[in-house]
């Protein structure tokens, strides 16, 4: 395998999704007093390494699924262009999923077994959602999901490693990364609808038809930054946290490019994920200012 070829698997363009929750829960720790920013590097480099595992099972998953042709939209190809066997894919994903677990145990040793309970959630996640008999991405559960194990799963093993412990401002701050990280998927269904519908898959950008779809996404990249208004207002979170509203106007911008069908909508997800890694890292910052 070339470099070229593990980045391509590797869906760049999906990152910034492990980015901020382990900044968000790093700031949190941070935000309450003393934090290890060394175990917090480490927790950056498991969660890219198991986002970077689930990415390449998907590519191998869809290949067998048949949801991957060459006519793709998405940012697959590798194994339907004929640069990599299925068998390839495989061992890289086994590895990389087991070179994650590996620095996870070491966290696990410094931080206890809480860490490990949630580590081994996303790990479970990250397969169901791609393969199995029935896998999540393929239903209208595929957003649940990841709001569920890219949110608060990860933004509270996030702090776990950072300071050994959770608060309620961990909490509160999960749900806005949650949202942000279910619009990324969104525009990724959204942009392979028809394809998706095609093959029989049923996501929620299928069974709402475009225009449910587009809104579903305008509501999921909205959500966030509602949220952070509501838990400032009522406490849960310091003032400081609505440094995120900075990223409205490139999030308005960018649904806006968005809304309607065509070509632009094959760069959705880098679109979202921009608005997401700048918005999550304004709310990161909010919250050392809060210090």
């Amino acid at each position: 395998m070339t470099v070229r070829q593990w980045w391509a698997l590797a869906r760049p363009a999906t990152l910034p999704a492990s980015v901020v929750p382990v900044a968000v829960g790093a700031a949190v720790a941070a935000e309450r007093g003393p934090w290890s920013w060394p175990l917090s590097l480490v927790m950056l480099v498991v969660a890219l390494l198991l986002q970077i595992g689930t990415n390449m099972v998907n590519e191998w998953a869809d290949f067998h699924r048949g949801v991957d042709a060459p006519d793709s939209v998405g940012i697959a190809g590798v194994i339907v262009a004929g640069h990599l066997s299925p068998a390839t894919v495989w061992r890289w994903a086994v590895g990389t999923y087991a070179l994650a677990f590996g620095l996870g145990l070491g966290l696990v040793a410094v931080r206890g077994w809480p860490l490990l309970a949630l580590g081994l959630a996303g790990i479970g996640a990250g397969f169901l959602y791609n393969a199995g008999p029935r896998p999540l991405s393929a239903t209208p559960w595929g957003e649940a999901l990841v709001f569920a194990i890219m949110g608060p799963v990860e933004v509270l093993a996030s702090e776990v490693a950072a300071a050994g412990t959770i608060s309620p401002g961990g909490w509160a701050a999960s749900v806005a990364v949650g949202f942000s990280v279910a619009a990324i998927l969104t525009a990724n269904n959204l942009r392979d609808r028809d394809k998706d519908g095609a093959r029989g898959r049923r996501t929620l950008a299928v069974l709402l038809g475009d225009r449910g779809g587009a809104r579903l996404l305008a509501a999921l990249v909205a959500a966030p930054f509602l949220w952070l208004a509501l838990a400032a207002g009522l406490g849960w979170l310091p003032v400081t946290v609505l440094a995120a509203w900075l990223a409205v106007p490139v999030a308005v911008a960018g649904v806006r490019r968005l809304m309607q069908p065509g070509p632009g909508r094959r760069r959705a997800v880098a679109v979202v994920g921009r608005i997401h890694l700048l918005a999550g890292l304004l709310l990161a910052m909010g919250l050392l200012l809060a210090r």
